[in-house]
């Protein structure tokens, strides 16, 4: 299996203009990433959901995707049959066999899950020597971008700022945002060697994701189309900043990982 190349006419299934945005920039930073790779099956979408972000990305479907089930997105997956397998359990302790699997995909998941070394443990488990993990996690850049918190600093409302990225922490479920030296210690530990990674969403572009999420959120307030109508107001600046978004080094608020099994 391989990556494709999405573009913005793929996001039938995502309406929210700031997870259009998102979302764009990570796929095609994904792709960039691992297009000239050959993923081999068995292969697991670890927290894969409804499936729709895997679909439009992979030119096949993942052997497996496992998840919890919390986000009662699991139905939509079987409806249109976007994975041979869906297993509904914890990533922290998984069924599968030992050595049974030869690619593990996760995109924007092992964020959200308290024990990720119980997970890491876990996929480290179930791939064979040599087998591959690629995943995507806000960094430890992402709660200094946010756009309330980088305007109340600006003011020198240091404390305002703290507590606004917090409770927008909070709000997303992040339990962790690592840097990509802290990713490399923590993979390593359970085997698994990190072979590249990339940074991606600029500070500016965190900003206006952050902006875009809350002009949404307001506006449903009194306007039954508020996602259509916020994206039509920004689309072009959506296309536009998705293209441009150059992080120089480790100054990305969210981070792609490529890993090896030993």
């Amino acid at each position: 299996m391989k990556t494709k190349l999405v573009t913005l006419n793929d996001f039938i299934g995502h309406p929210h203009p700031a997870s259009k945005f998102f979302r764009l920039i990570e796929l095609q930073t994904i792709y960039q990433q691992t297009k000239k790779t050959v993923f081999k099956e068995p292969s697991m979408d670890l927290g894969g959901g409804d499936g729709y972000l895997s679909s439009i990305l992979f030119d096949k479907k993942f052997t497996y995707n496992l998840d919890n089930g919390e986000a009662k997105d699991l139905e939509v997956a079987k409806k249109f049959k976007r994975y041979k397998k869906i297993l509904i359990e914890s990533a922290e302790k998984m069924s599968l066999p030992s050595n049974s699997l030869n690619f593990v995909f996760s995109n924007s998941v092992i964020e959200h899950i308290p024990d990720n070394d119980a997970v890491l443990s876990e996929v480290s488990r179930t791939l064979i020597k040599g087998g591959v993990f690629v995943f995507t996690s806000p960094s430890d850049k992402f709660r200094e971008y946010l756009w309330i918190s980088s305007l109340l600093t600006a003011w020198g409302l240091n404390p305002l700022g703290n507590l606004y990225k917090n409770h927008r922490n909070k709000m997303l479920n992040h339990y962790h945002t690592y840097s990509h030296k802290t990713w490399i210690e923590k993979l390593k530990k359970h085997g698994l060697i990190v072979k590249k990674y990339k940074y991606y969403i600029t500070k500016d572009n965190c900003i206006f994701w952050d902006k875009l999420a809350w002009e949404v959120r307001l506006r449903k307030l009194f306007d039954a189309n508020a996602e259509r109508n916020v994206y039509k107001k920004y689309k072009n600046e959506i296309i536009y900043r998705s293209a441009e978004d150059q992080v120089k080094n480790t100054e990305g608020a969210s981070l792609f990982i490529y890993a090896v099994k030993e």
